[in-house]
């Protein structure tokens, strides 16, 4: 199944609409079950369900005609109007109608922002005519995307704290000096690839698993549960064990339909936050929150940056660290060999934010690209892109490099032929030593590359 998701927030609303009224329908027997609990919903297979194929070839079309300027849901062309559906195969006829109700998310758009609600009802009467000869489902889809938008446009209800040792959390084993923590980047998406990486996690018996964000495609309730939290406690059978604690970090598609559902989610997992400090007695793991200043694509915004309440947050633990090692979590990365910010390959917005928390920093992972890199120390910092987790790569994409003098180590994903590899890292702490294991999906037992962070806090390769 090779899912496509963009980062434009209102062509993922979009994919978000289509793939809920399809998953809906098929919801008798699109379902899949998993260890015995009850029966889950299946996401719907991006090339084979006729719905979710068009949305996606229209979207990703779309969104290539896009800017930051013009937004997508500006972009899309509309199809003819007097075509004649007999004449085209089923498919066709499905693009075709796809195409028309892509093409009316601008009205939406406009509409509300207008808040007539005579525009909408006529707007909503004269859609039923104009769709009249497709697909009742194209029209359920387009009610769907205008909930969503509107809801969309609300205020993130982002959670502050009300003291600086608020979201500290001492859920590693604090009776021993080991702990075992999973870390998994972009996994999100409901897909069976998605399901294996996490049941290899789970067999490598971690006392803590931490996503670092992003629910596709817009961070929606049906996305948040049906393809996050049904299978990330039934894979990890937190039912069962109570002592294993898990996080998920706030990813830029987590914010795209208002961020609500992803603070549902936190709750159920007992997260208070969208960022935290998870801590023994010789390390802390300081999760931040960089989705919040990146759910807006219209060009008027820089590169995603902190509030500056969490600022002072993280600036407060690594004062107050005791010694202990920090480890910097997040799902936007502060560099990038492939990616530019403002034409450079740092983001100076958050390097600034930060300027007081990276010289004690150790290591900081993120995700965001699908990618894995592991890179020479860089901007002050270690920096560990691992968002391959689940969000399928072409082997043929291209991941040239833009900017060179980003030293990247010579530690590369396989392929399966079509895709490159999903992986996911085990960070064992051992004291105030740590082993850095990074696993690729098609060999659980293997890494495929092993780091040592030694008490001084040195990195270095095991060779």
């Amino acid at each position: 199944m090779a899912i496509k998701q963009v980062r434009d927030p209102y062509l993922s609303i979009w994919q978000s609409a289509v793939d809920e009224v399809a998953a809906k329908r098929a919801i008798s027997t699109n379902v899949l079950a998993v260890g015995g609990v009850p029966p889950r919903i299946r996401r719907p297979d991006p090339l084979s369900n006729p719905m979710v194929n068009a949305a996606t070839q229209i979207v990703v079309a779309a969104d290539k005609k896009s800017s930051p300027q013009s937004p997508g849901v500006q972009s899309v062309s509309a199809p003819p109007l007097n075509v004649n559906l007999q004449t085209l195969g089923v498919q066709e006829v499905v693009n075709h109608c796809g195409g028309l109700a892509t093409n009316e998310l601008k009205s939406i758009a406009d509409l509300f922002k207008s808040g007539d609600s005579q525009k909408i009802s006529a707007y909503w009467n004269a859609l039923r005519a104009k769709m009249s000869s497709c697909d009742p489902g194209w029209t359920e889809a387009l009610a769907k995307y205008f909930e969503y938008y509107k809801v969309a446009h609300g205020s993130i209800p982002y959670r502050n704290y009300k003291a600086l040792d608020w979201f500290i959390y001492d859920r590693l084993p604090q009776d021993r000096d080991t702990a075992r923590i999973a870390i998994i980047g972009d996994w999100g998406t409901g897909q069976p690839e998605a399901q294996n990486i996490l049941k290899q996690i789970a067999r490598k018996s971690p006392d803590c698993v931490i996503h670092l964000g992003d629910v596709y495609y817009s961070g929606t309730d049906f996305e948040m549960q049906n393809y996050f939290y049904n299978y990330w406690t039934d894979i990890l059978d937190l039912h069962n064990n109570p002592q294993r604690s898990t996080f998920t970090l706030a990813g830029n598609h987590d914010m795209y339909s208002g961020g609500a559902p992803y603070y549902r989610l936190v709750d159920q997992l007992n997260q208070g936050a969208s960022y935290f400090c998870l801590r023994n007695k010789n390390w802390q793991f300081l999760a931040m929150d960089t989705g919040y200043h990146d759910h807006d694509l219209t060009g008027n915004m820089p590169p995603t940056y902190l509030q500056d309440s969490e600022i002072a947050w993280l600036e407060h633990k690594v004062q107050n660290a005791q010694g202990r090692k920090t480890v910097l979590l997040s799902h936007h990365q502060l560099f990038s060999a492939f990616e530019g910010f403002e034409g450079g390959p740092v983001n100076k917005h958050l390097a600034d934010n930060l300027k007081n928390v990276l010289p004690a920093t150790t290591m900081w992972l993120w995700g965001h690209e699908h990618n894995q890199c592991i890179f020479e120390k860089y901007a002050g910092v270690y920096g560990r892109c691992i968002g391959h987790g689940a969000v399928p790569v072409g082997s043929d994409e291209n991941l040239n490099i833009s900017f060179s003098d980003v030293p990247l180590k010579k530690v590369t994903l396989g392929t399966t032929g079509l895709f490159y590899n999903h992986g996911y890292v085990i960070m064992d702490l051992n004291g105030p030593e740590a082993v850095v294991s990074y696993y690729q999906d098609t060999d659980e037992n293997k890494p495929m590359f092993q780091e040592k962070i030694a008490a001084d806090g040195s990195v270095s390769d095991v060779k």
